[in-house]
């Protein structure tokens, strides 16, 4: 062969290089290989999956914190305490029965103080009082037997009242008797009827029978002072003093009057020792703390010996009354109104029924604070505080949880 024929021959491998280039495969050949299959598989599964976790994420139940929190509360189980302390009182402690940990019933002694003074002062004031009892009685006895003895004086004023009367009765017909013979011996002594002794005797015994009279009269004046007229005409129409009024009478009983105000004022005396006898008594009961409820001490500010000042905080006392208290929304406020019964449940699955006693707005920081994204607005909260009665195995300090949608 020749050199031109060589060099005409030469690029042939080239050009059907360049065919089998051309020759690639195109769109329309890609999967009609056996392996392209199992290639399309996995991917169509992906895509899948990818689209059912979408579904869920939007319609499914959000395990999201938010919407944890608006599902389901939780507080804390609390008991109410009650803070006791000598009222208005201080002193030595003397007694301490309180003992922390203790469960107490209501009315046990818990602190006393020492209460000398105080019993002293007691033990002075009941003798006072029995003192002025006795000077009451006294005084009620004087003027009972001043009223009889007034009484009985008046009946016998009376009846000398009457013999003054008839004394003066008699020494005036006494004295008209007299007059008579005296005027009848005067005309007798003219006529030298009669001796002058006569007529003399006759004269003595006139003026004797007017002196009577006057005397009579003198004495019944006496006895029958501060009577009224009507009394005076009545003695001397009748010659009875029965129910007269006299001075004397009047006098003893105005007595007696002034007496019993005397025994009013020691009786006001009593009622005022008996008040403050009562206030002392109060007083030592103040120095005596007793357990108001049943409850549990958890703490004793004070040891025996020590000085308790007054108001000052004596033992820490945890009470009966639970509660716990959970947030809710405006929206769930119905299913939580007082008076409703709410069940929770501790941590360890132990049902405990409640009763909503107070219901009241939160603080702000406790509103739901909505989210843009799902076009929400904020919620205001309300603070739900639920009673409980205590049951064995739940004690504060447990984390009660409520369901809102049940």
């Amino acid at each position: 062969m020749s050199e031109e024929e060589k060099k005409n021959a030469a690029p042939a491998p080239a050009a059907e290089a360049e065919s089998g280039a051309a020759a690639a495969p195109t769109p329309q050949s890609l999967g009609k290989g056996p392996g392209k299959k199992a290639l399309l598989k996995p991917l169509i599964v992906f895509a899948v999956l990818i689209a059912v976790g979408t579904t869920f994420m939007v319609l499914g139940p959000r395990r999201d914190a938010d919407t944890l929190a608006q599902s389901q509360k939780y507080g804390t189980l609390t008991a109410e305490d009650v803070n006791t302390a000598f009222e208005k009182v201080s002193g030595k402690l003397v007694s301490r029965p309180a003992v922390e940990g203790r469960m107490v019933k209501a009315g046990d002694v818990l602190m006393e103080l020492d209460s000398t003074d105080t019993d002293i002062s007691i033990a002075k004031t009941k003798a006072q009082i029995a003192e002025n009892a006795a000077a009451v009685e006294e005084a009620k006895r004087t003027i009972e037997t001043s009223l009889t003895a007034s009484g009985t004086t008046e009946k016998n004023s009376w009846r000398t009242i009457e013999g003054a009367k008839a004394n003066l009765d008699s020494a005036i017909a006494t004295e008209k008797r007299a007059k008579a013979d005296y005027d009848r011996t005067k005309n007798l002594i003219t006529s030298h009827a009669i001796s002058q002794a006569s007529f003399d005797s006759a004269r003595n015994t006139w003026e004797t029978a007017a002196a009577a009279v006057t005397t009579a009269r003198k004495q019944l004046d006496a006895s029958t002072v501060g009577a009224s007229k009507s009394d005076l005409a009545r003695l001397a129409k009748t010659g009875s003093a029965q129910g007269m009024r006299l001075a004397a009478i009047a006098d003893t009983r105005a007595s007696i009057e002034t007496q019993k105000l005397k025994v009013k004022q020691l009786e006001a005396e009593g009622e005022q020792l008996k008040q403050a006898l009562a206030a002392l008594e109060v007083e030592k009961s103040r120095l005596t703390i007793k357990a108001p409820e049943d409850g549990k001490i958890l703490k004793v500010m004070y040891q025996v010996g020590e000085i308790v000042p007054a108001g000052s905080p004596a033992v820490l006392l945890e009470s009966n009354r639970q509660y716990y208290e959970i947030y809710v929304s405006e929206k769930d406020a119905a299913k939580f109104a007082e008076g409703k019964t709410v069940k929770g449940e501790t941590a360890a699955g132990k049902t405990v029924t409640g009763t909503v006693r107070v219901l009241h707005e939160a603080p702000a920081f406790a509103d739901l604070r909505g989210t843009r994204e799902r076009g929400q607005a904020d919620l205001k909260s309300l603070v739900a505080r639920i009673y409980v009665t205590p049951q064995p195995g739940v004690i504060p300090g447990m984390s009660i949880g409520v369901k809102i949608n049940d």
